[in-house]
């Protein structure tokens, strides 16, 4: 990976279009880039970051025109926004809305990896 600054917008596009699938240092890279970029944040927009950090994830997990392998490292770096914004929790609101992704997380990842499992046993 270059040193070239790449804007955040383009690393979440590479990733939910699973353009470097073969690469998952670009995965680890933006999850490092985000971590360091929210410790700059005030709390508020720490939290909006790491969502929205979780959401190109989940939404790339979800989608069944990607490879399995991309999807799959994906899914097992969802621990990484989830966790930090669990961190951050101080109101009850902001537990409320944590729940409720990790509910997603549950119900989506079920439905998912359901899904995975027959396509990898399909190309078997």
């Amino acid at each position: 990976m270059s040193h070239y600054i790449v804007p955040f917008s383009v690393f979440e596009q590479m990733i939910q279009d699973g353009q470097c699938a073969d690469t998952p240092q670009l995965l680890y890279h933006y999850l490092d880039m985000s971590e360091e970029y929210a410790e700059r944040l005030n709390i508020n927009d720490a939290m909006s970051l790491h969502q929205r950090v979780f959401n190109v994830l989940l939404d790339t997990v979800c989608d069944t025109s990607l490879a399995i392998y991309w999807r799959e490292t994906c899914l097992d770096m969802l621990y990484r926004p989830l966790g930090n914004l669990k961190r951050l929790i101080i109101t009850y609101q902001d537990a409320k809305s944590y729940f409720k992704l990790e509910h997603d997380l549950r119900t989506l990842s079920h439905y998912f990896l359901s899904t995975l499992q027959q396509e990898g046993n399909e190309s078997r």
